[in-house]
């Protein structure tokens, strides 16, 4: 029996390990490969399909693949446009861009009196602002943030904190509270807008959109809704990220359009048939003016020229003739060509 010494023990471990590094290395180079052909950023979980391709990663694969896109990230080798996806530059085919959640503003009536009261809280880069006004019996706020806005459930996570705020103060809890507005945006990297610095239109519900240059390469899209609605109505906003409002705003700029091609059907109809009108009218100027009289006179001057030749030539053809059969058919023919000048 043979027992292995401790020499023998960590040259094996050591070769496992060096195995393992390489294999790591391998898989790093490959990620980083795939990231910097792609032309728009990619999730650990599709690095991993491509890396492992055709076969289907395991769990542990996709954690590998995580870590690796990691340390890709902390080596500055590539950039994270937005949390859980990667890319080795600033690219142009952004695909998706969480939603994010800023400046909101709430108000809410109150029967009881309550004392003037303001208070700010920050947390991280969100500033919550409550304000208690005696006179009116009102109590608003705002949650804002300015660094790049909230998600989802960041922006519920202040909601329900700037609720707490008010709750420690009255006392009790608020029922009745407005959204009066807010504002949600998406940032695409890598783009610029050149020739304008920003483009603002109204949508339909009172919604303003704006587009404008953020940063040197960062476009902000920035929707503002300015009608009140319920928390209710808000949170179901957020969470469909106004997908029903880009539907109706869709549709009827559609309907806005179609509406505008029949009105430039009309116009181009009614062009169409006021210069047949005219065309109409030209031909019957032309047709009894003077120069159509004269077309038409030189054209029976021709005709009755050319019947007196043929009188001429009658008359010269009937003093040669001597026999009374062809005189009288001499005269006939002369009285056909009579009738025919006149």
């Amino acid at each position: 029996m043979v027992i292995p010494s401790d020499n023998s023990t960590n040259t094996s471990s050591n070769t496992c390990l060096n195995s393992l590094a390489d294999r790591c290395r391998g898989i790093e180079a490959r990620a980083f490969h795939i990231i910097d052909a792609s032309e728009v950023e990619l999730k650990p979980c599709e690095i991993a399909r491509m890396i492992h391709a055709p076969s289907k990663p395991k769990p542990g694969q996709y954690t590998t693949v995580r870590g690796v896109c990691s340390k890709l990230l902390q080596k500055g080798l590539v950039l994270q446009p937005y949390p859980g996806t990667y890319c080795n530059k600033i690219t142009y085919g952004v695909r998706f861009v969480p939603l994010c959640v800023h400046n909101i503003s709430l108000r809410s009536f109150v029967c009881q009196d309550v004392k003037s009261w303001e208070k700010d809280e920050f947390v991280g880069g969100v500033k919550i602002h409550v304000c208690f006004g005696s006179e009116r019996r009102k109590i608003s706020g705002y949650i804002a943030c300015d660094v790049g806005g909230m998600s989802h459930d960041a922006c519920l996570l202040a909601l329900h904190r700037w609720f707490d705020v008010v709750q420690d103060h009255l006392g009790w809890q608020l029922n009745d509270l407005e959204i009066l507005t807010f504002e949600c945006n998406k940032d695409y990297h890598g783009v610029r807008i050149d020739g304008v610095q920003c483009v603002t239109k109204t949508d339909l519900f009172g919604m303003v959109e704006r587009v404008y240059q953020k940063e040197e390469n960062i476009v902000r899209k920035e929707r503002k809704v300015t009608c009140p609605m319920s928390v209710t109505k808000f949170e179901e906003a957020i969470s469909k990220g106004f997908v029903d409002g880009e539907s109706a705003q869709v549709s009827f700029e559609l309907r806005q359009e179609v509406k505008r091609v029949g009105e430039a059907l009309k116009f181009n109809n009614s062009r169409l048939l006021q210069v047949e009108r005219l065309q109409e009218a030209i031909y019957n100027v032309l047709s009894k003016s003077p120069a159509g009289k004269i077309g038409n006179l030189e054209e029976a001057v021709e005709k009755i020229a050319f019947n007196v030749n043929k009188l001429t030539e009658a008359w010269g053809k009937m003093s040669d003739v001597e026999d009374p059969l062809r005189l009288a058919e001499g005269q006939k023919k002369l009285g056909d060509l009579l009738d025919e000048s006149r």
